[in-house]
């Protein structure tokens, strides 16, 4: 139930989670946002405002009283609130870019001020959203409504549960407070959406290594984050040209050899690459034949299995488990629903490979490294690595060297690998808080891991 009710002007707060502006953490940063996102036009309404010295009472501000602060929070109207802010105290535009304009505005609204507002009261931020997201659909000059732009409209999807533009997600992880960052953001407001067909472009992938997914996260192929960061602030800084709009990448072979430009600074990886061996991002070697689940894992990094448990629950590709403890994880690796509980799913999987190794090492009685002696006496030690034990088990498993079965763990075994099924993925899901486990990688990282796990536990 809503009502109507007239507060002081000091009373009301603008909203610190404004979709307009993206999250802020005081009332001065979200000021300085409406500022940032409406700069001339809050001048604009604020001569509106002064010439008929009063808000169109067909407008009133909705608010919400917050129970953790007990303050009245404004959630539409939050341009006007700080104009009125503005007029009221022009210091609070020192340093902008309207800073001038609202200190001579300021004398006009001084003469005759506007402090009492009337307001629609919800009871809660929730009961108003439905009713706010009908409002924003028209575009105007600022005095108007002033409809979201494209950042809003993702930030206010993301919020309902819904997927948000590609582009949302570049903007998070590049923007920072620089000018020459404003610059580029400024000069994208009208092409969002041709940054969106972009970044949608399958060669974002195949040609540079990126993969922006619909939850927001950003893979790079090769998990150089630093050169990725600079890859995409690249695309971004192209796309402000004037020669690049709409009408230029109109066409998937437009976009695709506009994406070719910036192939020299490629993140993709090459998972082929021995350790000691320098990896060449940009090399064109000719496509591989798919023989093994990790030549190409991430082209289909989303879940493209209707597998939905982490291991195989029957027939052929089952295998035999001695021991309590480790029969008991199996069990749970045929039984977790990968989809809902990627996170247990992901730790489950490095503890029985991990457990799994272990075992036939210390039932075999194979020799500690030189290396570990020193600090160590059994296999199940702190201090020896995954990837020692799984070499160790290797040497059992295929004392030749020579198993095309195993070519797949040994590629997992790359220092440099980011794979889904690599050792370093495997150590990220426990020690990088940054790493989102997606359910089609740990299910394709088994795939990848069975022929050792099924063959080891034969051994034993």
């Amino acid at each position: 139930m809503t009502i109507f009710e007239t507060f002081k002007l000091s009373e009301l707060r603008l909203d610190e989670k404004n979709f307009r502006t993206g999250a802020t953490r005081s009332q001065r940063d979200a000021i300085h946002a409406v500022i940032a996102d409406q700069k001339e036009k809050l001048v604009n309404l604020a001569k509106d405002i002064l010439a008929e010295n009063k808000l169109s009472p067909g407008e009133p501000i909705w608010v919400f009283r917050d129970p953790d602060t007990n303050f009245l929070v404004c959630i539409e109207g939050n341009r006007r609130l700080t104009v009125l802010k503005l007029l009221e105290n022009p210091s609070l535009a020192d340093g902008t870019d309207i800073e001038k304009p609202f200190r001579e505005l300021a004398k006009r609204f001084a003469l005759d001020p506007i402090r009492d507002l009337s307001a629609c009261v919800f009871p809660t931020r929730e009961d108003a959203e439905p009713w706010i997201r009908k409002r924003h659909l028209r575009s105007g000059s600022g005095v108007g409504l002033e409809p979201w732009k494209p950042m809003a409209q993702s930030r206010a999807n993301r919020a309902h549960g819904k997927n948000a533009e590609r582009s949302l997600a570049v903007v998070e992880f590049l923007q920072d407070e620089s000018a020459d960052w404003e610059t580029v953001a400024d000069a994208l407001d009208p092409k969002w959406s041709t940054v969106d067909r972009v970044l949608n472009t399958a060669a974002m992938w195949d040609v540079l290594g990126v993969q922006i997914e619909k939850n927001g996260n950003i893979i790079f192929e090769n998990g150089d984050e630093n050169a990725g960061r600079k890859l995409l602030r690249k695309i971004l800084n192209e796309m402000t040209r004037s020669d690049v709009d709409s009408r230029s990448l109109n066409k998937v072979a437009d976009r695709n050899e506009f994406i070719k430009r910036f192939e020299h600074l490629s993140v993709k990886a090459n998972p082929f690459a021995s350790s000691s061996v320098p990896r060449n991002i940009s090399s064109k070697k000719p496509a591989l034949q798919n023989t093994n689940p990790i030549q190409q894992p991430e082209r289909t990094r989303l879940n493209n299995t209707a597998r939905k448990t982490l291991a195989p629950t029957t027939g052929k590709r089952v295998f035999e488990v001695d021991g309590v403890r480790l029969n008991q994880l199996y069990g749970e690796c045929r039984k977790l629903q990968v989809g809902t509980n990627e996170n247990a799913a992901s730790l489950l999987l490095r503890v029985f490979i991990e457990l799994s190794s272990e075992a036939l090492l210390t039932e075999k009685q194979a020799p500690l490294p030189p290396k570990y002696k020193e600090r160590s006496s059994h296999w199940d030690d702190f201090g020896i690595p995954l990837f020692v034990k799984v070499e160790c088990v290797l040497k059992i498993l295929d004392p030749t060297n020579n198993a095309k079965a195993y070519q797949p763990i040994r590629v997992a075994l790359d220092k440099q690998s980011n794979s889904p099924a690599s050792i370093n993925t495997l150590h990220g899901y426990f020690h990088n808080r940054m790493l989102n486990p997606l359910a089609g990688d740990l299910t394709k990282a088994w795939d990848v891991w069975e022929k050792y796990l099924s063959a080891l536990h034969s051994a034993r």
